[in-house]
């Protein structure tokens, strides 16, 4: 049955007092939904979903059909039942940074060595994957995840730094909470408060609140941020050896992101300039002769491989990699 068919039907159902009709995939798709807690106020707004949710479904499938020449394959996530407009309205909310005073730029010295691979996973610099849910804030889960590496790395001690802390206080620097922003401003209000607090004392709420930092509770500090010279792979290869976990922004807007699963990420039809998502790099490598770039997202363990995707390295700054790329200082 066709879906334009499927949804005149029900329309008309519901208002002559019939019951609705049965749901294409029923089983599969209420199983989703008690996967990833979904529910709606009426028949008909789960019927809208449920059309959704089957459009994504097929283009996960055909994408599925040819992986082999992709490269990377698909998977339904709990992103499954949004349109278009409402993905791109709640997730890709990163606004350009490129403006920012950084205390410098970034730039790779002709001695600079470093290795093939580099996983800062593995030097206990990294925290585990965390969900940003419908706050459109991945500037601040980005800006957190580079500072978190960086303190890491210099005190020998992992702490779980605080995104409500960045998306409540903020504000005044110029970020919106959970309606964007990005990792420059986040990295100017830790600089002027001398400090963000752990993830601990001051938890993850979804949604933006009043600011309540307590010096007490103090997870990290910082003097001052590096941008990495834009467009520059190589520089930012030498960034994230030399330095550590790097904070960077993308162009996240392709459905192919969106619902990735496992393989390296390789689209020609992302843009290098029109950037609206923030991860992490935490590394690099090479799988099956692709150059990869190892992102961190914010999207929760069930989103690509258990939170990560590998990007496509040294491909022309693909999708932006390169274009808005910084770290703290302490």
């Amino acid at each position: 049955m066709y879906l334009g068919t499927l949804v005149v039907l029900c329309v008309l159902g519901a208002a002559i007092g019939e019951p609705m009709p049965q749901y294409e995939f029923k089983e599969e798709w209420q199983l989703w939904k008690k996967q990833h807690d979904k529910s709606y106020s009426t028949n008909l707004e789960e019927l809208e979903k449920h059309l959704v949710w089957l459009s994504n479904k097929k283009y996960i499938e055909l994408h599925n059909a040819n992986a082999d020449t992709f490269g990377f394959t698909l998977a339904m996530n709990h992103l499954g039942d949004m349109t278009d407009h409402e993905y791109k309205e709640r997730y890709l909310t990163y606004t350009n940074s490129k403006s920012g005073n950084y205390t410098k730029v970034f730039k790779r010295e002709p001695w600079m060595a470093y290795p093939e691979t580099v996983d800062w996973r593995t030097k206990g610099a990294v925290t585990g994957i965390k969900s940003q849910g419908d706050c459109g804030a991945s500037y601040a889960f980005s800006a957190m995840g580079a500072l978190e590496g960086i303190n890491a790395l210099a005190t020998g001690k992992l702490t779980y730094l605080s995104e409500q802390n960045i998306i409540d206080c903020s504000v005044p620097y110029g970020n919106h909470g959970c309606k964007g922003g990005n990792m420059y401003v986040a990295f100017l209000y830790v600089v002027a408060n001398e400090g963000v607090d752990d993830g601990g004392s001051y938890p993850f709420r979804g949604k933006q609140s009043s600011c309540t930092y307590q010096e007490q509770y103090r997870g990290a500090s910082m003097s001052g941020s590096v941008q990495i010279n834009s467009g520059s792979e190589s520089d930012l290869e030498a960034a994230v050896a030399n330095v550590g976990p790097v904070a960077v922004a993308i162009d996240g807007e392709s459905n192919a992101f969106r619902f990735y699963y496992s393989g390296v990420y390789d689209s020609s039809r992302c843009s290098s300039s029109s950037l609206n998502h923030a991860m992490v790099i935490t590394g690099y490598g090479i799988s099956n002769n692709q150059e990869y770039w190892l992102a961190k997202n914010s999207w929760g363990e069930n989103w690509g491989e258990l939170g990560y995707v590998k990007m496509a390295r040294n491909k022309y700054n693909q999708c932006g990699i390169a274009s808005d790329a910084s770290y703290p200082t302490l």
